[in-house]
């Protein structure tokens, strides 16, 4: 027998009903067998890196564990089960002792080769493996992709590329964080993508709370064009053509009197345009609409839409980084949609006939966009999150189905020497889809005498001044902090790391250059929040004094996105062969060396710590006020199981600020630390 190894469940059965010669239920157990092929699936990765305790016992994380330990590195870093997924590496072990060959169904991507990939490789397993690319659930095109597989070995360099990152991501995690938690005095956590999002966060509020209003003034015209009246805007200029603001109050006084009766001319041209309906979700596009609308959190609408996959077969695969769909899709469609209508009590006008932009094999990925499928669903045994999540999903589908907005725009232009003055009117034709499913196509100004391209004479009847001021960014909530996850790579200053970044993406809508991935954002936001460096406000994320001062200690090379451009760059070597799988962590390792040398997180201190009140005498750290201790910053302990404090490590200098029953202030501790002598309320 052949023995096909998918990624998950759900595409094991669509891939049985297309290969096995027989019918495959939605919950049929698996493996399932027919026509010389065997169908198992995996659930994601069954396998995780090694902890480094496992692999050498000093470097279990405990009171015996030094700094000098640091780096944790190892080269072709050891893998094994993943808790509650024993079985399912056992099952396929006992399946490829039988089969004559592996075909590797993971999905189309680098995580996908990994996953199937590792498991052979963990297993022994040294026979002829094979490669197909099926990224959609149709049987036919299943059938056409099996017909066309190519030699595993082929896509190797994929899994290695992925395997370089894993390891990477596991050096600078233990090894970074260890170094934190030590010098710093508390539990601490540093990763490629936690670490830069926290600084996402931090930066915004520090330009939130840091803004200094500017004020500046805006002159306003009131044209009249052929009978009709408009309010235009001066966008004011320099001598040398440039949009400049107005800052001086007399300056806009003088150039709106001047404006005042002035004969002008303006160019008016105009266009037709339309508007398509948007494209199918992504899982980011998803969360970000949720977080907008309901105020949802990344996870729960994570949640919800696993849910809807997982009990209801209601949608397709969740975790989609692309919005659009395969073109076969489209012929199913009028009866996908009528039976989610009638799931959701919903009926929309539709035309079957519209093919939109959606519906494009070329721009299809790993996944599609995020749609509905047919099946039914009792929509009141849905929760309320899982109910507004369908519903959405269901709707942007049908949206596909509807015709686009059609509106005529109009321009206005006149240069004056003060600036430019320019109008924009529009005026729907057509509603499109807005008439069946909303979203305001309602006209956003009068044609009016801008009816015709041309020049059109007027003059201006008057101007006014109005005064403004510059206002902060706005602090994130989770629906724009996911989106600037997902395009983090316009805050890199350096262009090629920039353009690398955004290469890494090249193809997926909604992703330019993005940190994390659609299915672990959520998990990384919890994670930052769970330590207590973000904190929900509200509707808003924002970082706590902890989050901020962590962030302030974290080396500047790995506190930011660039780190992930770099590692990707190095990632393509891996995958083109031009450099061995460990390159990447040789380059964590190297790091994390320097960090150590170079006294990284020394003298930072953390709220509740204390502040600083001098230097150690035994190794140079800092001193830091802990009320009735001042310790050095390197000493870690913890309660115990009899509730006694025990050491973890840390040079063990310390001394006690309570004299005679009389705690010691943090100022007088320094100045006694000092040589300096101080007085004591009470005590002579």
């Amino acid at each position: 027998m052949k023995l096909v190894i998918a990624e998950k469940p759900m595409l094991a059965r669509d891939i049985a009903r297309a290969i096995c010669g027989r019918e495959v239920g939605e919950r049929e157990k698996l493996p399932v067998s027919g026509n010389g092929w065997c169908v198992c699936a995996l659930a994601g990765h069954v396998l995780e890196l090694a902890e480094p305790s496992e692999l050498r016992r000093e470097w279990a994380w405990g009171k015996d564990f030094t700094e000098d330990m640091l780096p944790i590195y190892v080269p072709r870093w050891p893998k094994r089960p993943a808790a509650g997924k024993e079985g399912i590496v056992e099952s396929v072990r006992a399946l490829a002792g039988k089969c004559e060959c592996i075909v590797n169904a993971g999905d189309p991507d680098d995580e996908g080769q990994l996953l199937v990939d590792e498991l052979i490789d963990y297993i022994g397993y040294d026979g002829p493996v094979w490669r197909v690319l099926v990224n959609d659930n149709i049987v036919e095109n299943i059938r056409r992709a099996f017909g066309s597989m190519r030699p595993n070995d082929e896509f190797r360099g994929l899994s290695e590329a992925a395997y370089a990152r894993q390891m990477a991501d596991m050096c600078l995690g233990v090894s970074e964080s260890r170094l934190a938690t030590m010098r710093l005095g508390r539990k601490l956590s540093v990763g490629r993508v936690q670490t830069p999002t926290l600084g996402l966060v931090v930066r915004r509020d520090a330009a939130v709370e840091g803004h200094a209003p500017e004020t500046f003034w805006t002159v306003l015209a009131h044209v009249e064009l052929d009978g009709t009246e408009y309010e235009i805007e001066l966008a004011a200029s320099d001598d040398a053509g440039e949009r400049r603001r107005i800052l001086d109050e007399s300056e806009a006084a003088r150039i709106a009197h001047g404006l005042e009766g002035r004969e002008i001319a303006m160019d008016v041209s105009t266009a037709r345009k339309r508007r398509q309906s948007p494209l199918p979700y992504t899982l980011t596009a998803l969360q970000s609409e949720m977080s907008k609308r309901f105020g949802f959190t990344l996870q729960q609408t994570m949640d919800a839409t696993q849910a809807l996959r997982d009990n209801w077969k209601a949608i397709s695969y969740n975790r989609s980084d692309c919005p659009y769909v395969p073109a076969e899709h489209h012929g199913a469609a009028p009866r996908v949609l009528a039976r989610a209508m009638a799931n959701l009590g919903e009926r929309w006008d539709l035309d079957y006939g519209i093919v939109s932009r959606a519906f494009d094999d070329s721009r299809v990925g790993a996944h599609h966009g995020i749609i509905p499928q047919d099946s039914t669903v009792d929509a009141s045994r849905l929760t309320e999150t899982e109910k507004l999540v369908y519903r959405a999903i269901v709707g942007r589908y049908a949206m596909q189905f509807a015709p686009p907005v059609v509106y005529d725009e109009s321009t206005a232009v006149c240069a004056c020497p003060e600036g430019v003055l320019k109008h924009v009117a529009k005026r729907v034709v057509d509603p499109g889809y807005t008439a069946v499913f909303g979203a305001g196509a309602a006209d956003e100004a009068p044609l009016g005498p801008l009816e015709r391209p041309g020049a059109v004479t007027g003059h201006i009847k008057g101007a006014l001044v109005e005064k403004r001021e510059t206002r902060p960014p706005k602090r994130y909530t989770e629906g724009t902090l996911v989106a600037d996850m997902a395009s983090v790579a316009k805050y890199v200053s350096n262009p090629d790391l920039r353009d690398a970044l955004k290469r890494k993406d090249e193809g997926k809508e909604g992703e330019h250059g993005g940190i994390g991935t659609v299915a672990t954002r959520a998990k990384i936001l919890e994670g930052l929040i769970g330590r207590g460096l973000l904190a929900r406000k509200g509707k808003t994320i924002v970082s706590t004094p902890l989050g901020r001062q962590f962030y302030a200690a974290v080396p500047g090379d790995i506190s930011g996105p660039d780190l992930t451009a770099r590692w990707w760059l190095m990632q393509q070597d891996v995958a083109e062969g031009r450099a061995g799988t460990d390159a990447v962590q040789s380059d964590v390792a190297a790091v994390i060396r320097a960090h150590i040398a170079d006294g990284a997180y020394r003298g930072a201190t953390m709220p509740g710590a204390g502040p600083e009140v001098g230097r150690c005498p035994v190794c140079g750290g800092a001193l830091l006020y802990r009320g009735k201790v001042v310790s050095c910053e390197t000493n870690r302990s913890r309660r115990n199981e009899e509730g006694e404090w025990e050491s973890l490590g840390g040079c063990g200098f310390k001394v006690f600020a309570v004299f005679c029953g009389k705690q010691l202030t943090a100022n007088q501790m320094a100045k006694l630390l000092a040589g300096k002598r101080v007085r004591v309320s009470g005590l002579t």
